[in-house]
């Protein structure tokens, strides 16, 4: 009988029984390893290696995951597989309950403990590379780190709870009857192992699409493929060593703990508490950042930080326990940040950089090396520690084990820079952007996704583009299909602040695919982020029916800089001349001299703004055909836009101008507009630059200035009298006395002229 496809929300409800499930489960491994397993092997007198053995044993049976992996991929069933495996594992830990009363010698009980673990573990690893694959197989390649983040989250949350609990029990009959506290313990652990199994009872099966049926000697082959991947077996090399890294001390910090630090299970056990406090509180951060920026870059931050744990272990003091549980706890906050980075990047990176044809393998593969690589490296930790125990004290031979650990996972950090994960962004890119992370931010960023507020969401879009937040980049992206026109529009505008390199095609995208939703920030937005790319359809929002459009396109293409030809009908287009006086613009920003006709054209056009945009293309493009047309213009014409044109005669015309570029000072009202023609006039004698700077100036900042001007001057004293009392036509005359070149300056009642006279003779 084949199993039904489920829905989405049947896959959801899946998920959520998984990591229920998995919660619980954590609760049963917390109960009967770890710190509550040293002390059980410490009541029985097992020494360092029985510590390493009991470590190793989950480990070392990963072997089996490989033919799990072959196997499991023969079965059309996910769930039909793994149940067994599943319940057998739980199940075996019953005898691990009454081991701790019965009245057996204690070499015997750490015998059949050690067994019992290792069958146990053997019937959970030979299944877990499926179980991991039906997981992944629910789990969108984008959402991997969001979801996988929450697991491990809620797993080391209710772990950590279900451990000081243990640890409560323990402590309180460990004086008066340890053997029954340990029973106790285990027995706690195997009743959290059933209700976890309800729930993974509850977890709909999913149907594998291509059963892969193999013989033995295809099944060996299989094993040999990822192997084989010579990309994939630089990963399995990085989680050897990282794994070695990460378990090489096994559980020799709960054995320092106890032998010498003398710390009481609470404590211990409180250790994981706040270490689940740091996990929860940063595991959406990691979730979110591995989604963004991939998985090897946080890792390799990871692998770095993790280097940093063994040191508060090292800096503990035996019979100090007040100082140790106060940095122990403290920096168990810290140290769950960063194994809530490395858990789920780690694992990830495999899922990433397996084939998806043949993940069940790659997935058994990866499993495989961490497995054995995690029985062998604590087994070596406890040797090295037995060996050290017998030439020093054990403290320092525990802080040797520690200070081996730090330099194995920053070796780990290096290991990984050869791996290639498609998608994933480089380290410093990643680094320079967690650096910028800030609550605000992060605030932002939340509002912006989960704000209901229309007008909230449009703020928290204006603060993510002042703070140039990129992190927001993809929420951003989101919005622009937002169903309300202002979020749009701010979407847009934020898009081009952030100068994301996927805003281009995005805001292309919605011009074409939603011509009715365009707005004008889009256009703008186009034309922030000067890539050409954009120009095809920006030059056909010139023939839009709405003007507006039209002339945010011109706009924009000018931004850009493209040479459109559609923009040089635009800049000729009598009948909108904000349209055209935007693509006067263009054409000047763009240097495309196919436009110096229509520059001429406007030059004479009845609107000012018109005249303006093209005196100054003339300017820009230093056209001097543009002179005569500037005259007539002159003559002809007389508003605002006419102290533009005088500027540009002054730029392309010649010392015949002078008269006509001064009658338009004259007549100008404004201070702005005298001083735009004052400057033409500097332009024809080569000396704009020192008169625009006495222009600037005032008072006696700009008297100073002068008398610095003249002071070589034989009549300064007279010139600058004349200019004190406003009579600037005899301070002209004065100083052309005294610089005959002066002659063609004119002597007009113009106020401020006389600074441009002053300005030639300094230069």
């Amino acid at each position: 009988m084949s199993v039904p496809t489920p829905s989405r929300l049947e896959n959801l409800r899946t998920l959520r029984n998984a990591n229920l499930d998995m919660a619980f489960s954590m609760s049963f491994i917390t109960l009967t390893t770890g710190a509550f397993l040293v002390g059980f092997v410490q009541l029985l007198g097992g020494s360092d290696l029985w510590i390493g053995v009991l470590s190793a044993i989950p480990s070392l049976v990963g072997l089996l995951q490989i033919p799990g992996a072959i196997w499991g991929r023969s079965f059309p069933s996910y769930k039909k597989f793994v149940t067994p495996g599943g319940a057998m594992w739980r199940l075996l830990y019953l005898p691990v309950v009454a081991l701790p009363l019965l009245p057996w010698p204690n070499e015997v009980r750490l015998i059949i403990l050690a067994v019992l673990v290792a069958v146990a573990s053997s019937f959970v690893t030979f299944v877990n590379p499926i179980y991991s694959d039906w997981l992944a197989e629910m789990v969108p390649n984008n959402s991997r780190g969001w979801y996988f983040s929450r697991r491990n989250a809620i797993g080391a949350t209710v772990g950590a709870v279900a451990g000081i609990v243990g640890a409560w029990f323990l402590d309180a009959v460990r004086a008066t009857n340890p053997q029954l506290g340990f029973a106790g313990v285990f027995g706690l652990g195997l009743v959290f192992a059933g209700v976890s199994m309800c729930f993974y009872l509850k977890m709909t099966d999913l149907p594998r699409e291509n059963p892969v049926k193999q013989n033995l000697k295809q099944g060996i082959r299989a094993i040999g493929t990822p192997f084989g991947d010579r990309e994939f077996r630089k990963v399995l090399f990085f989680i050897a060593i990282a794994v070695a890294s990460q378990t090489y001390p096994g559980n020799l910090y709960a054995a320092f703990a106890r032998e010498t630090l003398s710390l009481d299970f609470r404590v211990i056990q409180g250790t994981a508490v706040f270490m689940a406090v740091g996990n929860v509180a940063a595991a959406p951060l990691w979730g979110f950042f591995a989604d963004k920026f991939g998985n090897k870059p946080l890792l390799a931050l990871g692998c770095l930080l993790l280097a940093t744990n063994p040191i508060p272990w090292m800096l503990c003091r035996p019979n100090d326990t007040p100082f140790n549980a106060t940095l122990l706890l403290t920096s168990h906050v810290l140290m769950g940040v960063v194994w809530a980075m490395v858990s789920l990047t780690q694992f990830n990176l495999v899922l990433a950089t397996a084939k998806p044809e043949d993940r069940a393998n790659y997935i058994g593969a990866g499993m495989t090396v961490t497995a054995v690589v995690g029985g062998v490296a604590p087994l070596l930790g406890a040797a090295t520690m037995a060996s050290l125990r017998s030439g020093m004290p054990a403290e320092f031979a525990y802080k040797w084990i520690f200070g081996i650990t730090i330099v194995l996972r920053l070796l780990s950090a290096v290991v990984l820079v050869p791996v290639r994960e498609s998608g994933a962004s480089g380290f410093r890119m990643t680094l320079s952007q967690l650096r910028n992370v800030t609550p605000g931010r992060m605030r932002a960023m939340r509002t912006v996704t989960r704000s209901e507020d229309v007008e909230a969401r449009a703020e928290a879009m204006q603060d993510v583009g002042r703070q140039s937040n990129r992190l927001a980049a993809d929420e951003i992206i989101k919005a622009l299909h937002d169903p309300t026109p202002k979020v749009r529009r701010q979407a847009a505008s934020t898009l081009a602040q952030l100068r994301d390199p996927r805003a281009v095609d995005e805001l292309v995208h919605q011009i074409e695919m939603h011509p009715d939703l365009i707005e004008e920030e889009m256009i703008e937005a186009l034309g922030q982020l000067g890539d050409r790319r954009a120009s095809p359809v920006l030059a056909g929002l010139l023939m839009s029916p709405r003007p507006m459009l039209r002339r945010a396109a011109a706009r924009s293409l000018g931004r850009i800089g493209a040479r459109e030809p559609l923009l040089l009908q635009a800049a000729m287009d009598p009948n909108d001349p904000d349209l055209r006086r935007a693509a006067l613009q263009a054409i000047r920003i763009s240097g495309d001299p196919d436009g110096h006709p229509a520059i001429l054209q406007a030059l004479q056009d009845a609107h000012p703004s018109v005249r303006i945009a093209a005196a100054e293309a003339v300017i820009e493009f230093d056209l001097k055909a543009g002179a005569p047309v500037l005259r007539e213009s002159l003559r002809r014409l007389n508003d605002e836009a006419c102290a533009e044109l005088a500027y540009a005669l002054g730029c392309v015309g010649d010392l015949s101008d002078i008269e006509q570029i001064c009658e338009v000072a004259r007549r100008s009202e404004s201070m702005i507009t005298r001083r735009r023609c004052l400057l033409g006039i500097a332009r024809l004698f080569d000396a704009e630059p020192l008169a625009y700077r006495l222009l600037l100036t005032e008072g006696i900042a700009r008297d100073t200035r002068l008398i610095e001007m003249l002071r070589r001057v034989s009549n300064s004293h007279e010139i600058l009298e004349a200019y004190s009392i406003g009579d600037e036509i005899n301070a002209i005359r004065y100083l052309k006395k005294a610089y005959p070149a002066l002659e063609a300056f004119p002597e007009q009642d113009i106020p401020e002229l006389f600074l441009v006279a002053c300005a030639m003779i300094a230069r």
